[in-house]
């Protein structure tokens, strides 16, 4: 028998994670001993173990959650199937990409898009895509032109399905996306808007290079619950470093919550005393599950 300590060091998941599939979408049923104190079988691990490794790969933990471990165990195996034929998938982007056939470019990444959820796209077939377009340009086997149509078809397809899928409903949380001032790089923030308007939070996208007045401005008119900041530069430059820190001091005593994330959140770990309602976003999973957990708790 394993305690709720045991199981979430063994799957991963946290505490609070396991008591809410418990309780939301009855994933497992643990036993109680005599105290009233959770205990878990081996076949609960088992389960619990699958459910993670899938909601980590983008499936909806309320479609799977009462699945038995024999449908998980398929499930997982279909999944890695599909592993190769969406990096295969990723390259026929790139291909298109290096022909100047860009309505095939855009053309495929929609039809990705459509066939997957969208935690799997943005990391197995989009973030593989970007990393390679990149590479190739840094190696001078792209244009400048190339790289900038590929970026403006990625914009074009994220944003059109955040639209697709976003609605403002007075009974959802509200998330602010922005990058602060210096920071131009928007494809993460763009990523985690697709991932937050599926969890159906309402979504305002401010975009790239916005002063922090504006910012803390709009997050207050709009009354949004988290302020999500994508972070590239490390270390930041010197406007980005002024407003960022000017944005924490004046909302490190309001309500809202600040999320970072990006590979320049890493500066802000490292060298910086983190007001308590600033937390840092690890990836694209880390975001996905956060959000979930953050939209259940309110």
């Amino acid at each position: 028998m394993f305690s709720i300590k045991a199981i979430a060091s063994l799957t991963g998941l946290s505490t609070e994670t396991l008591r809410a599939w418990e309780r939301r979408y009855q994933a497992i049923v643990p036993g109680r001993n005599e105290n009233g104190r959770r205990f878990y079988s081996q076949q609960d691990l088992d389960k619990l173990a699958l459910l993670a490794n899938l909601t980590r790969q983008g499936h909806a933990i309320s479609k799977i959650s009462t699945f038995s471990v024999e449908q998980l165990r398929k499930l997982s195996n279909a999944s890695e199937e599909n592993t190769d034929g969406q990096r295969l998938f990723a390259e026929q982007i790139v291909e298109a990409l290096s022909d100047y056939r860009i309505d095939r470019c855009e053309q495929l990444l929609k039809r990705a898009l459509l066939a997957n959820e969208p935690l799997v796209y943005l990391r197995e077939i989009l973030t593989p895509a970007l990393n390679h377009v990149g590479q190739l340009w840094h190696e001078e086997k792209l244009s400048v032109a190339q790289e900038h149509i590929f970026s403006a078809c990625v914009n074009r397809i994220l944003l059109g399905m955040v639209n697709n899928l976003h609605s403002i409903s007075a009974n959802r949380p509200g998330m602010l996306f922005a990058t602060p001032s210096g920071e131009p790089h928007e494809f993460g923030l763009l990523m985690c808007s697709l991932l937050a308007a599926e969890q159906h939070y309402n979504c305002y996208y401010l975009g790239t290079n916005v002063p922090s007045v504006d910012i803390i401005a709009a997050a207050k008119k709009l009354k949004v619950e988290i302020i999500v900041l994508s972070l590239q530069k490390n270390p930041p430059d010197v406007e980005t470093l002024t407003q960022t820190e000017f944005l924490l001091e004046r909302l490190s005593r309001e309500k809202v919550s600040i999320w970072l994330g990006g590979r320049g959140a890493d500066y802000w770990r490292l060298n910086r005393n983190l007001p308590e309602n600033c937390a840092l976003i690890a990836d694209l999973d880390g975001f996905y599950a956060k959000a979930q957990q953050r939209y259940h708790v309110d």
